[in-house]
């Protein structure tokens, strides 16, 4: 058995165009729903006995946090299936074993000879954009799914008969620099590199020499991509790419064409709705393809079952003395303060915990979250306001807020997503013991009522037919129910006697 940790295991494929080809064959199964859920999941370790801990060291478990991850969402699932399928169909065209491949690597670092090879490849599956408020889950989902991927490099030495002494990187996540230049660009690119080979900083070193022009760099970023058969490329916080630095939008757009279409490196971009500018010219077409769409991590409008249940899951990680599992008027609360952006659900979660540890009252209130909010998040007032406002004018003063032209119509009338990956977190992750018990219960009740009406109407249905027929002069009581003054019904009819004694009916004295 192999101890080489990049060693690949190979594994038969059902789709045709998978097969052999050692750079699919390396990579793991395709997921169904429940796998995914599996693998995307991440709940840091909760003991209950740790809220006996003294404050001071219980404020450091609230770290655990940021590292909680529910893939509540169905986009959660759609993004995982298309980061999937990206990455197998840039492998289609660049199999190890054709010899067009490996002109293709020779000549990645001269564009110009690049595009001029293979014409006869058709082009494929390249792109994906992502796009969301700051905060809604664009690069955890991100993250989550690359940990789909556990083996980030691949050595290959030989397949079957074939011998290719190859490294195939599988992906690279690259976050903009602040500075927003192509050439910061690639120089994080090399860093990424030098982190998933383990070089020692060999790459960003070269990347760094004074000498190395723009136009250097871009060919040799081409050239690693092609060399370790990068699979796909990530690209986070693409909002902070500046335009003034990279001449406009067109010089940029080029670039990221040129890895797309000339090497079949497939590129996810992420960001903000502010990066829906960069792609104008280009996400139309990306929303028409039904292979490209545009992945919106749009929030909820209103309450709905999906965002109810992913704050009772957060809530079940409380580390105050006196936890509480938010009632119907919380939950309204919370989604009021932030707005249903999953981030600041979290945040106002820790620094509530922190308040209630700090004042001693040990227990979360709808008090302690509106004092939580107006303290401890005033600098996201303004921005939440705007969201609550959820009006074009509103939004568009802040450009992270404002989403793409095509979509201001839906503001007032974005649809609720299915509920189509609650079954799996029910398993994975069940709701608090309450809040399931409360469900259990409603769920007993409405059998056992079922049960008793069953019962009835049978016993019913049994006594009519066995009841032979009343007399002509039997009254039946519930004749009288509705009239306007039933006891003078009754008394008229005989049924009730009001002078028992006959007191009324004797001759007076």
């Amino acid at each position: 058995m192999s101890t080489n940790p990049f060693a690949p295991t190979y594994i038969d494929q059902s789709i045709a165009e998978y097969r052999n080809n050692p750079l699919l064959e390396a990579l793991p199964p395709i997921l169904s729903e429940k796998q995914v859920a599996t693998k995307m999941l991440l709940r840091p370790s909760f003991d209950a006995a740790e809220r006996e801990l003294p404050s001071e060291e219980r404020w450091h478990l609230l770290a655990r946090l940021k590292h909680l991850v529910v893939p509540r969402r169905p986009i959660f699932y759609e993004v995982e299936r298309t980061i999937s399928r990206l990455i197998r169909a840039g492998y289609i065209v660049r199999n190890p074993l054709d010899p067009g491949t490996w002109r293709m690597v020779y000549n990645a670092q001269d564009l110009s000879r690049c595009e001029r090879i293979d014409p006869q490849l058709v082009l494929t599956e390249s792109q994906a954009l992502l796009v969301g408020l700051s905060g809604s889950g664009k690069t955890t989902c991100a993250n989550a799914i690359l940990r789909t991927y556990p083996q980030q490099v691949i050595q290959h030495t030989a397949w079957h008969e074939h011998k290719i002494p190859i490294t195939q990187i599988v992906w690279i996540k690259v976050t903009c620099p602040k500075n927003g230049s192509i050439s910061s660009f690639c120089r994080e690119f090399a860093r990424q590199v030098d982190l998933a080979l383990h070089t020692g900083g060999k790459y960003e070193k070269e990347f760094s020499k004074s000498k190395m022009r723009e136009d250097m760099l871009e060919g040799a970023m081409r050239q690693i991509a092609a060399t370790h058969f990068l699979g796909i490329l990530f690209i986070d916080e693409i909002q902070r790419l500046n335009l003034s630095k990279t001449g406009g939008s067109a010089p940029l757009l080029h670039f990221l064409q040129d890895l797309r279409t000339s090497l079949r490196v497939p590129v996810v971009e992420i960001g903000t709705y502010k990066a829906a500018k960069l792609f104008s010219r280009e996400m139309k077409d990306a929303r028409r393809a039904s292979e490209n769409g545009l992945l919106d991590f749009r929030r909820p409008l209103k309450r709905n079952k999906e965002w109810d249940d992913f704050v009772r899951r957060i809530w079940t990680y409380q580390w105050v003395q006196n936890p509480v599992n938010p009632d119907d008027d919380m939950l309204t609360l919370i989604f009021d303060l932030t707005q249903s952006i999953p981030d600041v659900v979290v945040l106002l979660f820790k620094l509530a915990q922190q308040r209630a540890m700090w004042d001693g009252s040990e227990t979360i209130n709808t008090k302690l979250l509106e004092q939580t909010y107006d303290e401890s998040l005033t600098l996201m007032h303004a921005a939440l306001n705007e969201l609550r406002k959820n009006t074009v004018e509103s939004l568009s003063r802040y450009e992270d807020l404002l989403p793409p032209e095509e979509m201001l119509a839906d503001l007032t009338g974005a649809s609720e997503e299915e509920d189509s990956v609650q079954d799996h977190l029910e398993q994975l992750y069940p709701l608090p013991g309450s809040a399931q018990d409360a469900h259990n219960q409603r769920k007993k009740a409405e059998a056992a009522t079922a049960q008793v009406k069953n019962v009835i109407e049978e016993e019913a249905n049994n006594s009519a037919s066995s009841i032979p027929p009343a007399d002509k002069n039997y009254k039946d009581l519930r004749d009288f129910a509705n009239d306007p003054d039933s006891c003078e019904a009754l008394k008229q009819h005989g049924i009730i006697n009001d002078d028992p004694f006959g007191l009324r009916s004797k001759p007076a004295p």
